[in-house]
């Protein structure tokens, strides 16, 4: 009986030792297939959100409240809550409450692309904080989200 509990136990250890080892293999491949999964998410987030920002710019014309989305070049949704907004000069002739209003109102849009597409979740607290911004001008840093309201931003000029 005291050989065939070595012979077990030793069964035991070896098919963990295998088992690890098929573990080990099998989950190797999956790390690049979920990191192509992710930029094409990104990919297709950023697409997304380059027909909303197209839709609010025709109704701009419209509906004064897309007033200044034709000043908006390019949105990108860079990674978790993150975004960058390329301007162009003609939003300098926003006053910098209407500005502010617009970024907020361009980040309810985002979040709101982002989540009917289902490629991002945002919990309520992080919709109320918003998406942390950055707004370029010409390449050149014009305004940024406050680092404790991503709502409020700083504008440079």
């Amino acid at each position: 009986m005291n050989q065939i509990s070595k012979l077990t136990l030793t069964l035991v250890a070896c098919l963990g030792v295998a088992g690890a080892s098929t573990v080990a293999v099998n989950t190797a491949p999956v790390m690049p297939v979920v990191q192509a999964a992710s930029s094409e998410n990104l990919a297709l987030a950023n697409r997304n959100i380059a027909d909303y920002l197209a839709d609010c710019q025709q109704y701009e014309s419209s509906d004064k409240q897309f007033r200044g989305f034709t000043s908006i070049k390019k949105i990108t949704y860079t990674n978790r809550h993150t975004i960058k907004v390329d301007v162009n000069a003609e939003l300098f002739q926003l006053g910098k409450a209407r500005r502010t209003l617009l970024i907020d109102t361009m980040q309810n849009g985002v979040i709101g692309t982002l989540m009917d597409n289902g490629l991002a979740n945002f919990s309520q607290t992080a919709i109320q904080k918003g998406c942390k911004t950055m707004i370029y001008l010409n390449g050149h840093v014009i305004g940024r989200s406050a680092a404790h309201n991503y709502r409020q931003i700083n504008w440079n000029k």
